[in-house]
């Protein structure tokens, strides 16, 4: 049995879910996911899988195991990667103490373990939506302006190139009430946020105008779509809430 496993059996699932990832009108990815709460810690588990089609024909199977803590913070998360007889797993694991965050790349062919030094408050991109907007949680979010958060993530794909760096992202919310939308014919509650990339400078920022907008669930941040503008969009299938009492 793995640790993830494990760990869910320690928990409760609480909501369950799937995505359709659009480019243009083209379907070229999807993903289901379940969340339980732990019973120790109060943490929440996020349990996600990825299939999508590559243009050889093989399939490209992707699992991400999110764990994080009451406060939101990170605690472990395994991304698990699966193409033909190519197989990658990349885990992230904090330690509170140290404030460091140690990453492991493993494959058939090398394991690669490092330690990144981190300020408390961070977060960690994974493939999968329905962990992508946690941060939203881990700290007091000014709803009158941009809130900038620090992001870590790997560009490593089938061998080890470079260490995984942190990257600032500004958020702020388009919406500032609860909005209703009309999807998959029912009408869900949530606020829009836009995302962009996070400068120094006001010069450097309006060279860029490059944005994401995601609207997101009341539901432990649990995104119901996100859209870059140009064709990219993904968007939620089902949500279901499994939990006995109300989380949020």
């Amino acid at each position: 049995m793995s640790s993830s496993d494990k760990s869910k059996r320690k928990g409760n699932k609480i909501y369950r879910g799937a995505y359709t990832y659009l480019r243009n009108t083209n379907i070229y990815c999807e993903e289901t996911f379940e969340v339980f709460k732990e019973k120790n810690d109060s943490g929440l588990l996020f349990s996600s899988q990825l299939i999508s089609r590559v243009s050889t024909g093989e399939l490209l199977n992707i699992t991400v195991d999110y764990k994080v803590n009451k406060d939101y913070t990170p605690t472990t998360v395994i991304i698990n990667k699966n193409l033909g007889d190519e197989n990658v797993v990349e885990t992230f694991t904090f330690n509170h103490k140290r404030n460091s965050i140690t990453y492991t790349f493993q494959s058939s062919k090398e394991e690669k373990v490092l330690e990144l030094n981190t300020t408390p408050k961070f977060f960690i991109s994974t493939p999968s939506l329905a962990t992508s907007m946690l941060y939203l949680r881990s700290k007091k979010f000014d709803s009158t302006s941009k809130n900038i958060y620090n992001v870590l993530g790997s560009s490593n794909q089938w061998k080890y190139e470079n260490e995984p760096s942190f990257n600032a992202i500004s958020v702020q919310k388009i919406s500032l009430t609860n909005e209703s939308r009309n999807i998959e014919g029912g009408s869900v509650q949530g606020v829009e946020y836009r995302i962009q990339q996070h400068y120094d400078s006001a010069e450097e920022a309006e060279k860029d105008d490059q944005s994401l907008k995601c609207f997101v669930s009341q539901h432990v941040t649990i995104p119901y779509f996100l859209e870059d503008g140009t064709g990219t969009k993904i968007a939620v299938k089902y949500l279901n809430d499994l939990s006995e009492r109300e989380l949020d």
